[in-house]
Order: C-alpha cells, then sequence, then structure tokens
C-alpha cells in the first residue's frame, strides 16, 4: 500500500504506458482549450478589464 502524500509521487511506468498517457493528456487539453476558448477568451478579457479600472496610474508613473 502506498501510504505518501505526495500528489506526484508518480509510479515508475513501462515507456510505452508513459507516452500514451502523455499523448492523451495533450490530446484532451488541446481539445479542451479548443471547446472552451471563447469562454475563456471573455473571462480574461473581462478580468484584464477589470484590473485596468483598479489601478489607474498614468503611464508615466514607472513600475518600481
Amino acid at each position: 500500500m502506498n501510504t505518501s502524500i505526495e500528489p506526484f509521487d508518480f509510479p515508475e511506468l513501462p515507456d510505452e504506458a508513459v507516452i500514451a498517457i502523455n499523448d492523451f493528456i495533450e490530446e484532451f487539453y488541446r481539445c479542451f482549450q479548443n471547446h472552451y476558448f471563447a469562454q475563456m477568451h471573455r473571462y480574461d478579457q473581462e478580468r484584464r478589464a477589470s484590473r485596468a479600472e483598479c489601478d489607474p496610474r498614468p503611464l508615466s508613473d514607472p513600475p518600481f
């Protein structure tokens, strides 16, 4: 029984399994982004707009 509490303490896997899992994750991520692109883009634009409203510093103000 594995009593490790480390969430990323992966067991050894055969090379073929590692490649198959990696390919699945990449394909899933690509499909997820393609499906939800508009929603993620809209959320990001709204978040950027709300940040700009909260911090109206002049352009001549140095960042540090």
